[in-house]
């Protein structure tokens, strides 16, 4: 039976996730900092008896990190699937504007991007060998269109989003494969939808059922046609491309008409002074 790692094991995609994958036949490893409750609701949702095991670690404790790695290898067997999804802390308070952040809030905002590549490089060795396996990312939809609201969280979403892309590509010659689902709402359940919605900010119209995104990702790292895919309230599965075409096409468009008025007025003019002359 492989074994697959739920990094970011949170009441929302997280523990979708680790249902869609127990019910896909895999031995589940639930990481995150407080595992004890996502292994309660897992066992809960799927049975006592389910094949998991709970781990904790902080990702941005390197050492934490290495070790929870290695005790899923022990307790559970070599890593065939890793999903990688943790929450970024503050992520449903209000975030500061694009244009007001700072070096260090931008610094804050991508730590959670590094310890990806630290995952990446602990059971990669172990996959090549074997000649099989997959990495399941999370970004935002902001990776790819502007949302200046999210402010300093538009540079991880945007560097998550580059950093499975290109692994996909550089892995995809031994068989390995990376890929990133590109969250275009709000996950509902999640400790970020809790967030919002106690403080009147969750919008019903943006919420995305957890189990669908976690099917979405399954068929992304499956089917492996594309590194990519957008998950969005209403579609699921969609193209980077038609996400382009159906995003860009509502981004405010400069107001040219205005410039090219005065220049014709000023041309006028220059015409009439000329002749004046």
């Amino acid at each position: 039976m492989p074994t697959a790692v739920v990094i970011g094991a949170g009441p929302g995609l997280g523990l979708a996730m680790a249902r869609r994958l127990v019910r896909a036949g895999y031995r589940v490893a639930l990481l995150s900092r407080q595992p004890g409750r996502h292994l309660d609701a897992l066992r809960a949702a799927e049975g006592p008896d389910v094949d998991a095991a709970a781990f904790a670690a902080d990702v941005r404790d390197p050492a934490a990190l290495d070790r929870a790695l290695d005790e899923v290898v022990r307790e559970l067997g070599a890593v065939d699937f890793v999903y990688y999804g943790p929450s970024p802390h503050g992520v449903g308070e209000a975030q500061a504007p694009l244009d007001q952040v700072t070096g260090s809030d931008v610094e804050a905002a991508l730590t959670l991007v590094g310890p990806a590549a630290d995952v990446v490089a602990k059971v990669l060795p172990g996959m090549r060998e074997r000649g099989r396996g997959a990495f399941l990312f999370t970004s935002a939809v902001s990776a790819v269109v502007p949302v200046p609201a999210l402010g300093a969280m538009t540079v991880p979403a945007a560097a998550a989003r580059t950093y499975a892309v290109t692994l996909n590509a550089a892995l995809a010659p031994d068989g390995i494969y990376a890929g990133v689902l590109l969250v275009g709402g709000l996950i509902e359940g999640s400790d970020i939808h809790a967030a919002m919605a106690s403080a009147g900010g969750a919008d019903p119209a943006y919420l995305l059922d957890p189990e669908q995104v976690a099917d979405a990702g399954l068929r992304l790292t499956r089917r492996r046609k594309a590194p990519e895919a957008l998950v969005m309230p209403g579609r699921s599965g969609w193209g980077l491309t038609l996400l382009l075409i159906a995003r860009l096409l509502r981004v405010p468009k400069p107001r040219l008409g205005a410039r090219k008025t005065r220049t014709a007025g000023q041309a006028g003019q220059a015409e009439k002074a000329g002749r004046a002359a």
